[in-house]
């Protein structure tokens, strides 16, 4: 039997490292078999998280161009747009965004992947989700620092086919509609 959701409670005290590995595989996994529909971060504040501390070398395997330092979310979506996968990123419109916007569509213009990008900007945009070839996150957790590292936040992990169709119809039309 396999399970088709996990929920996670992440504080200070309890599951600290759960949630970043949980990242880290749901990444591996798409990073491994990239293309098909479209990967979503959808998160009214996002910021360029690290999600894989490779100091080790750990992670050199997947790219071995990382080299031995932390990883952030930015070299990932680039990495994942230049094996294949359409990104869509939606957020909201506050100017904490601004940077991590700017150095993503800079960084796909700079590797030709512009194409494989896109950006939403919803005014009242609270959803939370990372959405995946097979899997979907979904949670209070913003992707920030504060998020991943300090916060307590709840999450949950869901595999099940019907609830990643649902969250795709939900996170694509997020670009058909005017924000």
């Amino acid at each position: 039997m396999t399970f088709q959701s996990r929920r996670i409670f992440k504080s200070l005290a309890t599951s600290q490292n759960l949630v970043r590995e949980l990242l880290q595989m749901m990444m591996l996994g798409e990073l491994t078999s990239p293309g098909g529909q479209r990967a979503w971060l959808v998160s009214p504040w996002i910021s360029n998280v690290v999600l894989f501390d490779n100091r080790a070398g750990g992670f050199s395997a997947v790219n071995p161009e990382w080299g031995a330092r932390e990883v952030r979310l930015i070299e990932v979506a680039l990495y994942l747009m230049a094996r294949g996968t359409r990104l869509g990123v939606a957020t909201n419109f506050d100017e904490h965004n601004d940077v991590f916007l700017g150095a993503l569509k800079v960084g796909a213009e700079e590797a030709g992947l512009s194409d494989r990008l896109q950006i939403v900007r919803r005014q009242h945009l609270h959803v939370k989700g990372i959405l995946l070839k097979r899997g979907l996150l979904t949670g209070s957790m913003n992707l920030t620092y504060r998020g991943l590292e300090l916060n307590d936040e709840t999450v949950v992990y869901d595999t099940a086919t019907q609830t990643i169709a649902e969250a795709r119809l939900n996170f694509e039309s997020y670009g058909r509609l005017d924000a």
